[in-house]
């Protein structure tokens, strides 16, 4: 899908990898618009939006829908960390923040993912293939290799790469891809205040290039899984070939 003249919808927006690829989809000729819980939109206009509200996204998605016609491209990158092991020597898992990053990972995303492409169906077939619409969802490598202590992400991470292929499935019938970004360490505000020689350790597992990604990059594959119809129910991996160890060497990372 060309991204020049579609509206486009990044949740999780307002910073980091949303931001990038927000940015990356405005200056492709995309008009866009940010979901956040806060912050302003770095291209285009910003829906203030709780993604673990129904009644909340659904006001965001009308409100697109009435500004600009049509939704054509979800990124769907509204997410939060957390790690918690199973069970440690004072109990067990935390369950009310085990039931927090699903929340907010996996059921608001596959609600947003619902509600946006209910109304891309709607949307009049463009280009060659006659696509309707283009979602892409944010994963993580822990969708894959799930570290020490990250329950609760991995379980979101794994889920929701697992349902890409599903909802492209689901989709197809009417014109509409679904695909995946898997980043490995990227370097965004959530690990700006992470100790140096602890990025060392989290980046000494990557093949090549040895550094954190750019939320750019991130932006440039959210660009191209847009622009290439042929990719469909793919979820691909942005880490430099980084394979992470089970735990980390660091007590208290």
């Amino acid at each position: 899908m060309e991204p020049r003249g579609k509206v486009a919808v990044v949740t999780g927006g307002n910073s980091g990898l949303g931001e990038a690829a927000a940015v990356a989809l405005a200056k492709a000729g995309a008009t866009v618009m940010t979901c956040d819980v806060s912050g302003a939109a770095p291209a285009g206009e910003t829906i203030l939006c709780d993604v673990t509200d129904p009644d909340n996204i659904a006001v965001a998605v009308e409100q697109v829908v009435r500004h600009h016609g049509r939704i054509d491209i979800l990124v769907n990158n509204a997410g939060i960390g957390g790690v918690s092991p199973i069970a440690t020597e004072d109990g067990p898992i935390d369950l009310a923040s085990f039931r927090r990053i699903i929340e907010v990972n996996l059921i608001g995303a596959t609600a947003v993912a619902g509600a946006v492409a209910h109304r891309m169906i709607g949307n009049a077939p463009a280009g060659p293939d006659g696509e309707r619409g283009v979602i892409v969802n944010t994963c993580s490598i822990a969708s894959f290799e799930g570290q020490e202590g990250m329950s609760a992400y991995t379980a979101a991470k794994s889920a929701l790469a697992a349902l890409t292929l599903v909802w492209a499935r689901d989709l197809s019938r009417h014109g509409i891809r679904v695909n995946g970004i898997a980043p490995g360490l990227m370097d965004t505000p959530m690990v700006a205040g992470l100790p140096p020689e602890f990025l060392a350790e989290l980046t000494s597992d990557c093949e090549f290039p040895k550094r954190a990604g750019r939320a750019e990059e991130f932006g440039a594959v959210v660009e191209f899984l847009v622009r290439t119809p042929l990719i469909n129910g793919e979820v691909i991996r942005l880490d430099a070939g980084a394979r992470p160890p089970a735990r980390m060497s660091m007590e208290g990372y």
